[in-house]
This record gives structure tokens, sequence and C-alpha cells, in this order.
């Protein structure tokens, strides 16, 4: 195990550009992998998490990887029986748990780490209700697919928008199609959207009213281009935005797209306006003014549908003059470890006030006028807690330690680098 040093920052450029969206590129993967025809897919992000969705649709697709584009489509052949590594990926065990449900064959599906104690039981059930095979066999799942013919399930929305996700990829599957039923409180709402648009990209149909969504059944995966670019992802390049605001540097982010962008995600260019930072939108870029910024304002949000911009936006309540409240953060303490915990033990080492609510989802931060530092933050290996952290300790007066921070690479395997290359001071010492 190593331990990362941050010392500080001293600028050396000011135009950087956000990473792809992961997002967007586990999605797009799967349905490459099912569909008939070639599907080329550039700049992708290449985390951990992408390579568990490579490994989950191996046993079903053939897949090319060129340089710096892959090229996927449906294979000819099945292997029947499967062994799936899906890492720490919580998309890729979803998704992939309804996916095999429907096509001929054993697959077992093999989580690891921090993914071994997540939820996914309700979505067992929500399949099993659809007549599915899936079972539990200790931390693994057994699906024995086939042609499934479908119907009418209800499924929680409180806990994770990628059962839906699961649901709605297995629905074309299947003989007469899936009708989905969520009951509210629905979180992380734009996600289920994404997932949708990416069928649509795939001419699947879907119809959607409310919290009730149907994709027919019989459907072929079949591409409307024969090729997909994948766009920067708002919700990693908000560490940027903050580390521009933090640090007091001026910054041009490129690759963010607002047409492209999920709106959950997006969310946290809205919010840091309201805050009180000044940010340019251009076509293809965002610039934002941090060497003007004289003083953050509190803010009151409720972030039920933006869990992954959670970590970067009470890095900069942490430097607000007053008292935040943050609400509908609940299932943040069921994602790669209990983010909540990670978030208070983050800001307590920076110096802000924060005091948090698990069962009802509550972060009130208390903002500080100096980032202190001089302490040592476990990052539990988790990737947006790891982000969170070396970006707070870039702006301290003192030196601080992260320990557990090779999570990262889920998401943004060259993470350190790119802010090194800025003006990050940052040294990684092994243990002895």
């Amino acid at each position: 195990m190593s331990r990362l040093v941050i010392n500080g920052f001293r600028a050396r450029d000011n135009i950087v550009e956000a990473p792809p969206s992961k997002a967007l590129t586990l999605r797009y993967l799967l349905a490459s992998a099912l569909s008939r025809v070639w599907v080329t897919l550039r700049k992708l992000n290449w985390g951990d998490d992408t390579w568990s969705m490579i490994r989950g649709v191996k046993p079903i697709s053939e897949i090319e990887i060129r340089g710096d584009y892959v090229r996927v489509r449906r294979g000819v052949g099945l292997d029947r029986f499967r062994v799936i590594d899906v890492g720490e990926s919580g998309f890729t065990f979803r998704t992939l748990t309804g996916v095999y449900s429907g096509i001929d064959g054993v697959t077992l599906l093999m989580p690891r780490g921090s993914l071994i104690g997540r939820p996914i039981d309700e979505l067992i059930n929500a399949l099993r209700n659809l007549n599915a095979r899936v079972d539990r066999l200790g931390s693994m799942v057994r699906i024995v697919g086939g042609r499934l013919v479908g119907g009418y399930v209800m499924i929680s929305g409180s806990v994770s928008s990628q059962y839906i996700s699961a649901l709605l990829y297995l629905a074309p599957l299947t003989e007469g199609g899936i009708e989905v039923s969520i009951k509210p409180p629905v979180k992380s709402r734009p996600y289920i959207d994404a997932t949708i648009s990416v069928l649509r990209d795939f001419g699947i149909s879907v119809e959607r009213s409310d919290d009730s969504i149907y994709v027919g059944g019989s459907q072929e995966f079949r591409a409307v281009g024969e090729e997909f670019i994948i766009p920067g992802d708002y919700s990693l390049a908000a560490y940027y935005i903050t580390l521009s605001v933090l640090v007091g540097v001026d910054l041009r982010i490129t690759n963010l797209h607002r047409d492209k962008a999920i709106e959950s995600e997006y969310a946290f260019i809205k919010y840091t306006r309201e805050v009180g930072v000044e940010i340019k939108e251009l076509e293809d870029s965002v610039i934002v003014n941090g060497s003007s910024i004289k003083e953050l304002k509190p803010l009151n949000a409720d972030l039920s549908d933006s869990p992954d911009i959670v970590m970067p936006l009470v890095l900069l309540l942490a430097r607000a003059s007053g008292r935040s409240r943050i609400t509908g953060v609940e299932h943040l303490a069921y994602k790669e470890s209990n983010r909540l915990r990670g978030i208070a033990a983050v800001l307590r080492c920076l110096g802000a006030g924060v005091s948090v609510d698990e069962s009802n989802g509550i972060i009130e931060i208390e903002g500080t006028s100096e980032v202190r530092g001089g302490c040592e933050i476990d990052a539990l290996n988790d990737h947006r807690i790891v982000m969170m952290s070396v970006i707070g300790a870039l702006a301290a007066r003192e030196p601080i330690t992260i320990i557990n921070w090779e999570g990262v690479n889920k998401s943004w395997p060259t993470f350190i680098w790119d802010l090194e290359r800025l003006g990050a001071e940052i040294k990684m010492l092994n243990s002895s």
C-alpha cells in the first residue's frame, strides 16, 4: 500500500480535457454488445469499470480494441457457460444480471471488493417475478438464462437506478416486453433517462409515463449510426471546477458538451453558479474564473437525483460563508463505500464543520475561511472520495496524507498525473 502526500498547488497550465463519461461508456458498450451490426465507440473512459463491462460482454460479443477506439457487435456463437469477474462495477453487475437472464446458458457473476456487500436482492426478486432463474451463491449471482415471456414488474426506485436499467436492457430480449413500475421516491432519475436515450440510439422503442416505463419485446439492437463518440463527464469535470475555485486559478475545461450531458451531472454547473462561481459555457468547453472569487455563498439543495456531484459540491461548500444543507442523499451509504461517512471525515480534516444524518440522508456543512490540513485521510478505495480528498488537500495550508487511494482507477486512472501536469505537488510514498 502506498500513501499520497499532498503539498499544495502551483499552476503550470490552465487548459485541461474532461475525462470521457463513465456512465455513457458503460451503457454504449452494453448496447453495442447486443447489436447485430458492428458499432464503433470512440473516446471511451478507460477506468476499471470499463474493463469490467468488456469482460462482462465478451462471452456474447465480438470486441476489437484498436488504438483509441473499440468496435463491438453481438457474437455469432454463444458460450453456454460463463464465469465473469465484474470487479467492483455496480452497473456491470446489475445490468448483466438482467441481460443474462434473457440469454441461453448458465452465467456466474463474481463481484469484488466493496461490491460484494452492496444490495442486489431487490433486482433478483424482480427478475424472479418475470420467471427468470436467478439466485445467489454467497457473493456470486448465478443465472440460468433463457427466452423470457416478459410481463409487469414493480421495483423500488429508492436504492439504485441500476435496477431499472437492468430491466430495460433485458426487455427487448423477451418475447412480450417488460413494463416497469417504479415505486417512489426515485433516486438518480437522470441515469434512467441516460439508459433510455442509449436504448433509443440502438433503435429500441421505449414508452415512458411518469414512473412507468414499457419496453417492447422481440426487438433487435440496431444502432442508428455506425459510430458514437463518448462525451466528457460533467461529474468528473466537477473536480477540476472545484480545484479552480479552491486554489484561485482560472481554468478552461474542454470536451464538455451541454447537449450531451447527463442532467444530474450537469446540475453541478447550476449549483456552482448559485454559490457565486463565474462559469462561461462555450460550444465544447467551460471556463471557470476561479481567480475572481472573493466569497462563496451557502446552499440548500436536494441532490437525490445527483449522487455523483455531492463530493465536489460539498468541497465548495466547505469554503462558503455560513451553513449549507444537502438533502436526499441517504443512498450514498450504499455506494463503493459509505460515502456519507467518507465525506464527513474529509471535511473534518479540512477544518469545516459537518454533521451527517445517515438515516434521513442529510449533510450539513459549516464553512471555514481557511482549509487547514495537517492530517491523514482514509479515502476508502472509493474513487469519488479519493478525488474529493486530493482536490481538498491541494487547497490546504498544511500537507495532507491520503491512504487507500488506488480506487481512483475505477473511473479516472490518470487522475494524479493529470493534476500534476496542471501544477499539483504530490508525492507517492510506498509503505515499508
